[in-house]
């Protein structure tokens, strides 16, 4: 088991309620139900998984879950209907025999390069089921978000170990869309997220300089 520092899940442990609240919207959207409705029974696949608690909370819901993670850090055991994996996702798609209804990826894209994002897109278009959402929260590539979330969030506020991002990495709204289209996906809809450090919240925002959310659909 190799230890992340506990810093680095700080964030991510603030973001489920927004994580949460901007999913209700779209399912609202999209399929006419409550968030609550639509999470029961749904197959739902959260690559980059961390600890496994947000992806719990949809078991509660009612839904089948299975989770990746490269670090072993999960808080929860495997039982019915929700099994956390520790393995990279390369070695989960060669095992994988399964196909989901729901994505998530939530902090994780902006950790590959473009090559790694094409290739995951490519497997994923093959274990989305028809009808299938995919849930994405990643920081836009530009010389602000740069500011915010490295000079700012890592080295003054030390609100992240330092070195947990790397600018080249970053994708813009319009760099999501070509990468999606090419693997015969849709972008449904792109919101910005705020932060405030003073209070640790997060909240929708129209504006996406920095970090934002995206629904991608088949």
């Amino acid at each position: 088991m190799k230890d992340i520092n506990q810093k680095y899940y700080e964030p991510l442990e603030q973001m489920m309620a927004i994580r949460h609240q901007y999913m209700a919207k779209i399912v609202k959207l999209t399929h006419e139900l409550s968030i609550y409705k639509f999470f029961s029974k749904r197959k739902i696949l959260d690559l980059g998984c961390g600890t496994g608690e947000f992806l719990h909370n949809y078991h509660e819901l009612g839904s089948i879950c299975t989770g990746i993670d490269i670090y072993n850090n999960f808080k929860f055991d495997n039982k019915k209907d929700f099994k956390l994996i520790n393995t990279n996702i390369n070695n989960f798609f060669k095992i994988n025999k399964n196909k989901y209804d729901v994505i998530f990826l939530f902090e994780f894209i902006e950790h590959l390069n473009l090559e790694e994002k094409e290739i995951l897109f490519k497997k994923i278009s093959k274990i989305l089921n028809s009808n299938g959402l995919i849930f994405i929260s990643t920081i836009n590539k530009n010389l602000i978000s740069k500011f915010f979330s490295i000079d700012i969030a890592e080295n003054l506020l030390n609100l992240l170990p330092k070195k947990t991002h790397d600018t080249k990495l970053f994708l813009t709204p319009s760099e999501l869309y070509k990468l999606t289209k090419k693997n015969g996906f849709q972008v449904y809809d792109i919101k910005g997220i705020s932060y405030n450090p003073l209070i640790k919240n997060f909240s929708l925002s129209k504006i996406d300089l920095i970090n934002y959310f995206a629904t991608i659909k088949n």
